[in-house]
């Protein structure tokens, strides 16, 4: 891999972006509100302090940041076990304390029911879905889950929907019947399937690929926006915006870009 050295770039503060997912730990390096580097993880909810410490330790070293190149951490975690782990870690291996993102910010209005139970990582990919393209929007998030974000003209985060993510909802099929098994998940020839393989595909492919294409037009019927701008972020992102002529622009880093958005508008 080859070592990164931010200091020999422009002058500075680094701001570190963690978004800790139910299968991913994704870390950006911004600096002047650009990301400048990006990270994965696995998530593991056993991992003590010492061992996620030591990680990032690692990761900081290779680039040669040390705790005085850092303006602060922003983190936002879907995962609470792993609160108190990744604050320790920071805290004892970085030198600093890092400050967790959530809907007490009040970065953002949210015209739903339960706003403490809204995923940090929908506020925070809301936040930068807005800030960056305007409203009104929606932002499809394709992470373990399938997170549809619907934003106001106004910025005003309305609600949305959550489905099963393609790969996820095949696991499962391949583990519960006996005679089905794994395959890459691309789109067939024809959606008449001649062998098992092509059959299971058409199934999932394209079955996802007009589930996320019907629940769009859903939400452009509900807001009553023929118009309404979509956006896709998460690891299956670019594959669903490659085949769904709806969505209009593909961000892999759109919960970072959130983050470090929320970061520069915090409380003070």
């Amino acid at each position: 891999m080859k070592k990164t050295n931010l200091k020999s770039q422009s002058v500075g503060k680094l701001l570190v972006a963690v978004d800790v997912g139910n299968t991913l730990i994704k870390l950006g390096i911004f600096r002047h509100s650009e990301i400048v580097d990006h990270f994965q993880l696995a998530t593991n909810r056993e991992r003590t302090p010492d061992e996620l410490g030591l990680q990032i330790k690692g990761l900081a070293d290779g680039m040669s940041i040390s705790r005085e190149d850092l303006d602060g951490v922003i983190i936002s975690s879907v995962v609470p076990h792993l609160h108190w782990s990744l604050s320790h870690a920071f805290k004892r291996h970085v030198g600093v304390e890092p400050h967790f993102f959530d809907y007490r910010w009040n970065l953002l209005k949210l015209e739903v029911h339960e706003p403490a139970k809204v995923g940090n990582d929908r506020l925070a990919d809301s936040l930068a879905g807005f800030t960056l393209f305007g409203g009104p929007l929606l932002v499809i998030n394709f992470g373990t889950a399938s997170t549809f974000n619907l934003i106001s003209k106004k910025g005003a985060f309305l609600g949305g929907a959550i489905a099963p993510q393609m790969e996820m909802s095949a696991h499962a099929l391949f583990h519960r019947a006996a005679q089905l098994y794994e395959v890459q998940l691309i789109p067939p020839q024809s959606m008449i399937g001649k062998t098992t393989e092509e059959q299971i595909r058409a199934g999932f492919v394209f079955g996802f690929i007009d589930l996320v294409r019907g629940l769009i037009q859903r939400f452009k019927n509900d807001l009553k926006e023929p118009k309404l701008k979509v956006i896709a972020t998460g690891g299956w992102g670019k594959f669903f915006a490659s085949h769904i002529s709806e969505i209009s622009e593909h961000d892999p880093h759109l919960t970072l870009k959130g983050l470090a958005i929320a970061w520069k508008q915090r409380p003070r």
